[in-house]
């Protein structure tokens, strides 16, 4: 790295190469950045390489020129690379279609053998062999099958039964889950939030802080992270900055009161209506829409009330709306309405059964303070390609994990709003923006501390999102597996980058599910 921080040099390892046997050279290197600066590729990384020229010096070395000093580049650098005599010819907007993703061509030290599909498609296995043309030492274990289950109650019968020899999940595994005496439990903790995002530009009642505080008030964390999570996480009130411990710490999260929330939607002009005084109100301006439009048809006026048979209808009708605005769900002790307009709110969700669970414990909750809230179970693959590139939701319960680098200009700076970006909450403004920008650019790790502490403390008050927990993940594996260790992860995978030094007593083959 050049004195000024703004040149930054790359040399590649030597004898480098492809599972296919090609070497992997600067080329390579080449290709990959100039995908993801390409807007077509669409890709959430293309921020981090904005403005950022790239150029070959020779076949290993690789030379980054950015137009001002980054804190966060390097670890943009822990990208994957691309083999670009592969790639070259699939266009940008094709990537994800792309059967490479499937069978992929890496230069780490195992390389993809098959995979196995049920009848609907869905991957079902994924086997790995040692590679024996990695430039590294090579891995003990020769073999590798990632199993993949649609159902925790499969995943555990599994285990339990000895068709696999650990399980790599993002579900809290509860204690009695796990019968056999030789599994070994590693508690992993990641730099990552699991929020309910509020969508300010899809649903105005957000727009108003009194109502995102309100929402924030009257979520229970502890208990939700007892009951739904088995206690696998903590309750946080802002996102994780690991790196800035103390200094940028997330403050502590709002303190369950059912009470004060209400007071605060009372505050924001969201007036209690009982379900009995709704129905008159919405029948009352029913019939008088029905009486402008037999003015309008000509009607005299004496032709003009509703008849019995009309008015029953109404009736009927207007109950049937009201009641139907959640199936199955608690009945609202009353309604908030704001000039004739209900506060409803969707929650969002993937159908992990375990997100599932914590979406209908916070509904529950909102609804107790006279939210319309319900909840809206979506595909993961649609979450990701549809959901949230179209910011198509009034709220979204979701994790963000960050990155090697824990900067969060990618999720909170108002740039990020659009995809590819990640601002999930459609949030904006001018103060952070400020904040985020001087942080990321400071190579002084003290300023940079500050930096993200007065940010926290800004998005603490503006509540662009409920937040709920940091989770902690377990892994478990057999104890026949040894030399299982972890350093500091960022992400779930992450606890596979030492798996070249795991190994057994005798050789034989290791199963992993997720």
């Amino acid at each position: 790295v050049a004195q000024d921080g703004k040149t930054i040099t790359v040399v590649l390892r030597e004898n480098i190469r492809w599972h296919d046997g090609a070497n992997l050279t600067a080329d390579d290197v080449l290709f990959t950045v100039h995908l993801l600066q390409d807007p077509n590729a669409a890709s959430p990384l293309r921020g981090s390489f904005r403005g950022v020229t790239v150029e070959r010096v020779d076949e290993r070395t690789v030379k980054f020129t950015i137009d001002r000093p980054l804190a966060v580049f390097l670890s943009a650098l822990t990208v994957g690379i691309l083999p670009e005599h592969l790639w070259i010819d699939t266009p940008p907007t094709h990537l994800p279609l792309a059967e490479l993703n499937l069978r992929p061509i890496g230069a780490g030290p195992y390389r993809f053998v098959g995979l196995t599909k049920d009848k609907r498609g869905s991957i079902r296995s994924y086997t790995l062999e040692r590679y024996t043309g990695s430039h590294r030492s090579l891995p003990f274990l020769a073999r590798i099958t990632f199993r993949f289950y649609p159902e925790s109650d499969q995943l555990w019968q599994a285990l339990n039964g000895r068709e696999i020899d650990g399980i790599g999940t993002l579900l809290s595994i509860p204690e009695d889950a796990i019968q056999r005496r030789d599994i070994v439990r590693y508690p992993i903790r990641l730099p990552s939030a699991t929020a309910v995002f509020l969508n300010q530009k899809r649903n105005d009642a957000l727009r108003d802080a009194a109502v995102r505080r309100a929402l924030s008030r009257a979520v229970d964390r502890r208990a939700l992270i007892a009951n739904v999570l088995h206690g696998a996480g903590e309750a946080i009130g802002g996102p994780p900055i690991p790196g800035f411990a103390s200094v940028a710490d997330p403050p502590e999260p709002d303190a369950f009161d059912l009470e004060s929330a209400a007071a605060l939607l009372d505050t924001a002009k969201w007036s209690r209506l009982s379900q009995q005084t709704l129905l008159a109100t919405r029948t009352s301006a029913e019939l008088r829409k029905l009486e402008e439009e037999k003015k309008k048809a000509g009607k005299p006026a004496s032709q003009r009330t509703a008849t019995d048979e009309e008015r029953q209808a109404i009736e009927q009708r207007v109950q049937t709306e009201v009641g139907q605005d959640c199936a199955g769900c608690a009945e609202l002790p009353y309604h908030r309405m704001q000039n004739g307009v209900a506060l409803t709110i969707a929650i969002t969700a993937p159908d992990v059964p375990e997100l599932v669970a914590m979406a209908e414990h916070i509904r529950d909750q909102w609804r107790a303070i006279g939210v319309r809230a319900r909840v809206e179970t979506v595909s993961l693959e649609r979450v990701r390609g549809e959901i949230i590139p179209n910011r198509s939701y009034d709220t979204l319960l979701f994790s963000q994990i960050l990155g090697p680098d824990p900067d969060p200009f990618p999720f909170w700076h108002s740039s990020q709003v659009r995809h590819p970006g990640l601002n999930l909450s459609y949030f904006s403004s001018r103060t952070i923006d400020k904040i985020l920008e001087e942080a990321r650019t400071t190579l002084d790790r003290e300023e940079r501390g500050k930096k993200y502490a007065a940010f926290q403390k800004l998005l603490a008050e503006e509540h662009p999102a409920v937040f709920l927990t940091t989770p902690t993940l377990t892994y478990a594996i057999t104890n026949a597996v040894r030399g299982v260790h972890f350093g500091q992860l960022t992400a779930p995978t992450d606890r596979l980058n030492t798996i070249a030094d795991w190994y057994t007593e005798t050789e034989r083959v290791w199963k992993n599910s997720k």
